[in-house]
């Protein structure tokens, strides 16, 4: 079951020695502050979805807190260095990708009821969107100086980390899935009597390829439950009716790879991708960490650690 909490504090409620919570300091970055009582908001943000047993477990709430403190450290540091480089979230690519969120809702309602369960504002949802938004054009920033690796470099990564380039045995497929049993059984009748997969699939199937004639491609095995026993079955057997969350499903095994390694020419956009994003996060680190030792930070380790979580059920 879960709670709405409420955040008990060592010494009081209400205040921390003589500083009402609305003004004492528990961060501090170049200025920019954040008060206890902004903490304890954030607190219990983080820990909203937590049931609670969970939200009361030391381990948790340490890494709640924990978790507040580098992201306040990161967001002012990200937001200081923007400035300086002149980046600037643009106010329309900020409108577009709260438009393009909003899509994934049936309606206006709904996006406000679905951040109303969230337990924040429209403004404060925006705010969390922007800092979001800003902190990736950062890091892009920072990452215009990784160097593409050499062809020394990628074939060297690929030597001896071959095991990330192995593929494991698949099957292509070819399917006709249907939304109920009695059509599936018709079309199975209609197989056993000689009809062509390939034709039936076109006429029948609701699934994305079905006007392609079914074919749906090669299959990783052990990635899909619905195609799994193909890799017991002979190239041009077929399978009897299976029951999905999609429907039903009749297929027939095209052909069967085993498993083996990509080889090195199979791989290299692979690897020069691999390397690249492993240079921007070491990159991003390294800058992050420069910021940091330049920036002047106070933290009330004594406030944090106090700061007490208790639940009630709603």
């Amino acid at each position: 079951m879960r709670g709405s909490l409420l955040l008990l504090f060592m010494l009081s409620a209400c205040t921390w020695g003589r500083s009402p919570l609305n003004q004492k300091v528990v961060l501090d970055v170049n200025g920019k502050q954040m008060k206890a009582q902004e903490f304890a908001q954030e607190l219990a943000f983080r820990l909203k979805d937590q049931d609670a047993l969970s939200a009361k477990d030391p381990k948790q709430v340490s890494l709640a807190k924990a978790r507040i403190c580098e992201d306040f450290l990161v967001q002012t540091l990200s937001e200081e260095w923007a400035k300086e480089q002149g980046l600037l979230v643009k106010a329309e690519e900020l409108d577009e990708q709260i438009r393009q969120i909003q899509k994934g809702y049936p309606d206006d309602f709904a996006f406000q009821q679905a951040l109303a369960e969230e337990g924040v504002s429209f403004k404060g949802w925006r705010d969390r969107l922007q800092n979001s938004l800003l902190q990736k054009l950062v890091a892009k920033k920072v990452a215009e100086s990784v160097v593409v690796p050499t062809e020394s470099e990628a074939l060297t990564y690929y030597s001896e980390h071959k095991s990330q380039f192995s593929v494991r045995e698949e099957a292509q497929v070819r399917q006709i899935l249907v939304a109920t049993e009695n059509d599936a059984k018709a079309i199975d009748s209609e197989l056993k009597k000689g009809k062509r997969m390939t034709e039936l699939a076109k006429k029948y199937s609701i699934s994305p390829e079905g006007p392609q004639g079914g074919l749906v491609g090669w299959i990783e095995r052990g990635l899909s439950d619905v195609f799994e026993p193909a890799f017991h079955m002979k190239v041009g057997q077929r399978s009897p009716v299976v029951k999905s969350s999609f429907g039903y499903h009749i297929f027939e095994l095209i052909a069967r790879k085993p498993s083996r390694t990509k080889g090195y020419a199979e791989s290299k956009d692979d690897v020069r991708r691999i390397i690249m994003e492993k240079n921007e996060q070491s990159l991003y680190l390294a800058w992050l960490e420069e910021q940091t030792r330049k920036a002047r930070v106070y933290k009330d380790q004594a406030f944090i650690d106090a700061l007490k979580v208790e639940t009630k059920n709603q």
